[in-house]
């Protein structure tokens, strides 16, 4: 059967989309990573089913790899299922008794108490892990188990934190060099407790939530003291571990994910400028590295300490007349330093989680700041690392141990590009090599001056030396210093 139309006919067809919301929910997800990218705080997320995931297996593999796979492997002791029942952490499972007894006992409630209130969480702390690493254990064994490490986590960070002399039974049980283990362990992103279940365990402890024993811990993490920066740990954040919290806590975060470090005016101006150019989409161009601390100096661009942490910027660049300033925060470094940034890393490096990847981009720029021992001198003479390490060189050793695979590329570049147009400036490399070469210190500028006066009497000598004064301007001369010894100034009229 044939069915004619005439032109004048609307014909219209009808495709049924069959998928509108995954479109939806992909539009969703990319815009949430670029406006953390981006670094604006995102108020609306994509509702995301949030885990604890394992070490990215690319992040494991390479030479540097292989050689910093133990970082991310408890030493100590295991906290959760994922490295639970290992034989050579069975002596912290022993003293994981002691420490849920003495925190019972600091809590002044029963054991039965402590258990039924993190069993009204265990739902949701189950679900926090893998799907399949806790189907071998029941309730009551998993419930015992987040008990258990919860204790243990909160036990130590509160003897640390208080200075309490109960942190010496970490050497009874676990000996001086597993006591110096245990604050690695705590934050490997593997061997993580649910926030729920610690977060009950302090409201337990606690009347403030804990807020001051974390600061005071992270303080000590940070600086290597327990209270210096002001800011509150909690703020009503929801993180999903002790991790992603001191993560957030570290570069200064008013909230757990997703604020970078410039504000909105000075973003945009920049990215304008930044989208235009020709390395816009060129990974390698804005990703290349930047001088050190010592080739910075010397073309006149001056390490700062900052303590005002309340802009959340970690690093600022300023380009003065005649100089630069590049501020840095104060950090600390210990035996223990090099495994938590690897995890925090790691932590970025993880599906499913997005954030502005401001611990990989703050490595990266120490990568690069750090490559040679005066580099580390130089910023502990400006009080800005703070290193236990004995020699500079084990400074230098592990930056450069320590991969940052992805970068925040806007926050990195804009950085970057501002050093790149400083150093360029002819002039002003030239007013700071002046200053570095002959004005950095007392006895250089008197040697200049000294220097100076030499050569112009030198010059007044060979001067008069081929056009001499006349045999009259001799008396001349004399005369008129006469006048200037006996002049006196006539009164005024009275």
């Amino acid at each position: 059967m044939e069915t004619e139309m005439s032109e004048s006919e609307d014909v219209r067809i009808e495709i049924q989309d069959n998928q509108p919301a995954t479109n939806n929910v992909n539009h969703n997800v990319v815009r949430e990573w670029v406006v953390c990218i981006q670094g604006n705080e995102t108020t609306q997320r994509f509702e995301r089913k949030r885990q604890m995931e394992k070490v990215p297996p690319l992040l494991l593999k390479g030479e540097k790899g292989g050689r910093n796979r133990r970082y991310y492997e408890p030493s100590v002791v295991s906290l959760g299922p994922y490295h639970h029942k290992r034989e050579d952490l069975i002596a912290a499972e022993k003293y994981k008794l002691i420490t849920l007894e003495e925190y019972r006992l600091r809590c002044k409630k029963t054991m039965d108490s402590l258990y039924n209130k993190v069993f009204e969480v265990v739902y949701d702390a189950r679900k926090c892990y893998i799907d399949g690493s806790t189907d071998e254990y029941n309730d009551e064994k998993f419930n015992r188990m987040m008990l258990r490490d919860g204790c243990f986590v909160l036990f130590f960070i509160e003897c640390i934190a208080s200075q309490d002399n109960m942190l010496m039974l970490n050497n009874e049980y676990l000996g001086a060099l597993g006591f110096a283990h245990v604050a690695r362990d705590i934050f490997l992103l593997e061997n993580q407790i649910p926030f729920v279940v610690l977060k009950v365990l302090l409201d337990l402890r606690f009347l403030d939530g804990g807020e001051e024993i974390l600061k005071k811990f992270f303080n000590y993490l940070n600086y290597g003291e327990m209270s210096t920066k002001e800011e509150n740990v909690l703020n009503n954040k929801q993180p999903l571990h002790l991790l992603e919290l001191y993560r957030s806590y570290f570069i200064s975060l008013p909230c757990s994910l997703g604020l970078a470090s410039i504000n909105a005016r000075t973003r945009q101006t920049c990215w304008k400028k930044v989208d235009n150019a020709d390395e816009d989409w060129n990974y390698v161009k804005r990703n290349r590295s930047f001088a050190s601390v010592t080739e910075l100096k010397a073309k006149g661009i001056f390490v700062k300490c900052t303590y005002d942490e309340s802009s959340n910027e970690d690093i600022k660049f300023h380009s003065r007349c005649c100089y630069g300033e590049l501020e840095l925060v104060r950090r600390a470094v210990s035996s223990n330093s090099k495994a938590i940034y690897l995890n925090m890393i790691a932590y970025e490096m993880c599906p499913h989680n997005p954030n502005d990847f401001r611990v990989s981009t703050y490595i990266r720029v120490m990568k690069s700041l750090v490559i040679h021992h005066d580099d580390v001198k130089e910023l502990r003479n400006n009080n800005i690392l703070l290193h236990s390490l004995g020699r500079d060189e084990e400074v230098v050793k592990m930056y450069d141990e320590i991969e940052a695979p992805a970068v925040n590329l806007y926050m990195f570049n804009q950085l970057r590009q501002g050093i790149e147009k400083h150093c360029n400036n002819r002039y002003k490399t030239w007013a700071a090599e002046l200053i570095n070469v002959y004005f950095s210190s007392p006895w250089k500028t008197v040697a200049l001056l000294v220097a100076t006066a030499i050569l112009f009497t030198s010059f007044l000598q060979t001067y008069f030396a081929i056009r001499p004064l006349p045999d009259d301007s001799s008396g001349d001369i004399a005369k008129l210093l006469r006048r200037c010894i006996h002049f006196k100034p006539h009164s005024p009229p009275a």
